[in-house]
């Protein structure tokens, strides 16, 4: 089974992590509604295993209808918070009943190293390949946190830190001069942040 796992975030959050690697064909409805909406074989791969996911984070079959807001957040019929994202062979969901969550995911590769100078910011220390992930990751998550503040990358800050396989960062949206603590997990195959506020 693809399902990686499922965790709880504390007492008011679920996080779940999927491996995007089974032919999609055998999802019926959902494979239906990812051909009709996408052409895309990856963006149909999407689709189907998010609601892949979150029927196994729900214990349900039945899963609420997934729309979007003005600014691009996703929301659900039910009125749980979620946050979605995707990269190569995994996705990613986080789901609350009371407070907003945020989650992004990125595969591991140096490719990042290209566009660093356009998300780091003159007083941020990324000097290598999974420093820059995680600096990209947690300021994806905070975007998606305060999406309504519409956040450049020079508007959050990421306070300088230690590389470990699990940990938090302290990320400074200066719209709000909130900071906001972001976890990590840093694998061989992804990079992942998330948040609850």
């Amino acid at each position: 089974m693809p399902l990686i796992r499922i965790n709880d975030i504390g007492t008011v959050a679920q996080l779940g992590l999927w491996c995007m690697n089974e032919d999609i064909s055998s999802f019926g409805v959902w494979t239906d509604e990812a051909t009709t909406l996408y052409q895309s074989e990856a963006r149909r791969r999407e689709y189907v295993c998010v609601r892949a996911l979150m029927c196994e984070m729900l214990g349900d079959n039945e899963i609420p209808t997934i729309t979007h807001n003005a600014d691009g957040k996703p929301l659900l019929s039910d009125g749980r918070l979620i946050s979605i994202s995707h990269t190569r062979g995994f996705c990613a969901v986080m789901l609350s009943s009371s407070c907003q969550v945020a989650v992004d995911i990125e595969y591991v590769s140096e490719r990042v190293e290209r566009i660093a100078h356009m998300f780091l910011r003159h007083d941020e220390f990324a000097t290598d390949t999974t420093s820059q992930l995680l600096h990209w990751c947690a300021k994806e998550t905070i975007y998606k946190l305060f999406s309504s503040d519409r956040l450049r990358y020079e508007e959050m800050r990421v306070s300088q830190f230690d590389v470990h396989r699990k940990g938090c960062l302290a990320v400074e949206n200066l719209k709000r001069s909130l900071v906001v603590h972001v976890c990590y997990e840093v694998t061989p195959d992804y990079v992942l942040t998330y948040a609850v506020k």
